[in-house]
Order: structure tokens, then C-alpha cells, then sequence
């Protein structure tokens, strides 16, 4: 089974490395596989370059590029797995396809723009927005890539914002907890709507 884990930049999504780490699950991360390949392209990391990394990706390969590159990952690296975590699920295309192959549950992270852009601001990651403009544009790439549909369709939602990043954690390790203890009810639900 896969957890996937959407949500705009700057949302929270990285905070599942560490329930991942804690409750011992196995995490891929979309993005990681975009800078990969925007280091393999000989390009420079910021966001004008991951950005077009994933566009140009999409090109070549389709919509669902970066999930067919997770799921060769975890059918090469991870199969014996049974539950997997995929961090930065992006559009349903993504979704759909990994659905083809393995159950699915998505789970969204929210927080506002304003939070977001503080946020991504304070992390400094090469490829974080470096103002505004750079923010807004990122945002609506993402947008474009249908991460609105993927986030509305999620299974379930945790909200980042106004708490402390300890209940935050708190909350998104018990949404985890009820995938797991749930899991069969879980994938018999989306067979159905498969």
C-alpha cells in the first residue's frame, strides 16, 4: 500500500520524514527524483531550473512522469515493502497511475500562502523561492500540474497552520496510525473506486 503526501510548498509535507523514521515506513520523495534530475541535466539547483526540470519531464514522459519514476524505484528497491510513504504527490495523473499498480491513500497538508512563503523563506534550500514573485510563480506552476485536484481529492487533511510543529507532528503521526491499522478496510475502499 502507498501513502501519498500532497500539499503546496512550504505546506509541512517534510514532516513525514519523521513520523515516517518513527513508525519505521520506507519514504520516496517526488521532489528529491525532480533535483536528481535537474543535477543530471548539468544544471545548476534553483528554482528556475528544478522547476523546469519538471516541466520538461512532463514533456518527455507524460503527466504521470515522476510517479513512473517512484514506482521503478520501489519495484527495484522497496517491493517486499508493505506500506510505502511517496512525499510530494503532485496531480491526480500521478495518483491515477500509481493507483494502477498499488493501493493509495493521499493524505494533504495545508497551510496558507503567508505561512508558506515564511516558511520556504527560513528553510534556504537552493531551490526555495527567493522572493515574492519567485514564490507566486512556483505556486502557480504547482497549480498547473493539478496539485489543487490532488489536494481537494485527498483522503485526508492535516492542517499546518497556527500550532506548534509538535501537535502538527502529533496529528499527521495519528493519520498515519489510522492508514495503518486500517489498511485492509482501506484498500478494499479504493478497489472500489478504482
Amino acid at each position: 500500500m502507498l501513502i501519498g503526501i500532497t500539499g503546496m510548498p512550504g505546506a509541512g509535507k517534510g514532516a513525514i520524514y519523521k513520523v515516517a523514521k518513527k513508525l519505521n515506513i520506507p519514504i520516496i520523495s517526488m521532489g528529491d527524483v525532480v533535483r536528481h534530475e535537474t543535477i543530471k541535466r548539468g544544471l545548476e539547483l534553483n528554482p528556475k531550473n528544478v522547476g523546469d526540470t519538471a516541466i520538461w519531464l512532463r514533456k518527455k514522459y507524460g503527466k504521470e512522469a515522476i510517479a513512473v519514476a517512484c514506482l521503478n524505484y520501489i519495484n527495484e528497491k522497496l517491493k517486499d515493502e508493505e506500506i510505502i510513504i511517496i512525499e510530494g504527490l503532485r496531480s491526480l495523473y500521478e495518483a491515477d497511475y500509481l493507483r494502477k499498480h498499488r493501493p493509495l491513500i493521499i493524505i494533504a497538508i495545508h497551510a496558507s500562502p503567508k505561512t508558506r512563503f515564511e516558511r520556504l523563506k527560513s528553510r534556504g534550500r537552493e531551490d526555495d523561492p527567493r522572493d515574492i514573485r519567485d514564490f507566486i510563480e512556483r505556486d502557480l506552476r504547482e497549480l498547473n500540474f493539478g496539485i489543487g485536484e490532488c489536494i481537494a481529492l485527498a483522503d485526508f487533511m492535516v492542517v499546518n497552520e497556527n500550532k506548534d510543529y509538535d501537535t502538527f507532528l502529533k496529528e499527521l503521526e495519528e493519520v498515519i496510525k489510522k492508514i495503518i491499522e486500517n489498511k485492509e478496510r482501506f484498500k478494499e475502499q479504493i478497489q472500489y473506486r478504482s
